[in-house]
């Protein structure tokens, strides 16, 4: 990856792709990456999207018995199903509600609102964060993610999320959070007044080229 800078802001370790040289910002897109995987790991994505446009990646609080990150913790039923820790979920949630802030303070993010992109743990944290504080997200990209079962407690206004762009991305095949969940978060968001896009993938747990052709195009339409 090249023209990439490293960053720590809270102790916090944070990759930037500025906007190109002699380029007008289009904005600012926030990557929150998946479980076990970390902040270089959703910046591979950023030669998909315009040069004009800030590609900012943080790694989760978290860490995972494989060496990357996370989010919040995750534990296995004796049936093989999974608990997430909502409570970590939240933390992660209020950490980065002060963490963008303060890049916003220092300059780093110029846009009064940003475009929030998440994978699988890091979807959970995007939702949350646009529920939690929607006045901060311009756009929200969900890709194979999951909502958090205290979801609706979370909204003060329903109008707040008027004419809110979001794009959910699931695979049919994935065997991590299986598509339903996917499916969840598509009639949770169609029960408010947001824009929104769904598409569904002959794929696993990934991200296909297919998604990030629909992707693009949804940026450009911003």
């Amino acid at each position: 990856m090249t023209n990439i800078e490293q960053l720590k802001i809270f102790d916090r370790k944070i990759l930037r792709r500025p906007v190109a040289e002699n380029s007008e910002s289009k904005g600012t897109m926030i990557l929150l990456h998946g479980y076990g995987a970390d902040e270089y790991d959703l910046m591979g994505l950023a030669p998909y999207f315009s040069a004009n446009l800030q590609i900012i990646s943080i790694r989760g609080p978290g860490s995972t018995m494989y060496g990357g990150a996370s989010w919040f913790d995750i534990d296995m039923l004796a049936d093989g199903g999974l608990i997430f820790n909502l409570d970590q979920a939240l933390d992660s949630t209020n950490k980065l509600l002060q963490l963008i802030p303060e890049m916003q303070d220092q300059g780093i993010i110029s846009d009064a609102k940003i475009i929030l992109a998440g994978f699988s743990q890091g979807a959970t944290i995007a939702n949350l964060i646009t529920l939690m504080k929607p006045e901060l997200v311009k756009a929200l990209l969900i890709m194979s993610g999951r909502l958090d079962e205290r979801a609706s407690e979370l909204i003060k206004d329903s109008t707040a999320f008027v004419d809110l762009p979001v794009f959910a991305g699931h695979g049919i095949n994935d065997n991590v959070i299986p598509v339903e969940f996917g499916r969840q978060i598509v009639s949770f968001w169609r029960k408010l007044p947001v824009l929104l896009e769904h598409y569904e993938y002959p794929i696993g747990h990934e991200i296909c080229q297919e998604e990030l052709g629909h992707i693009q195009v949804w940026l450009d339409k911003l």
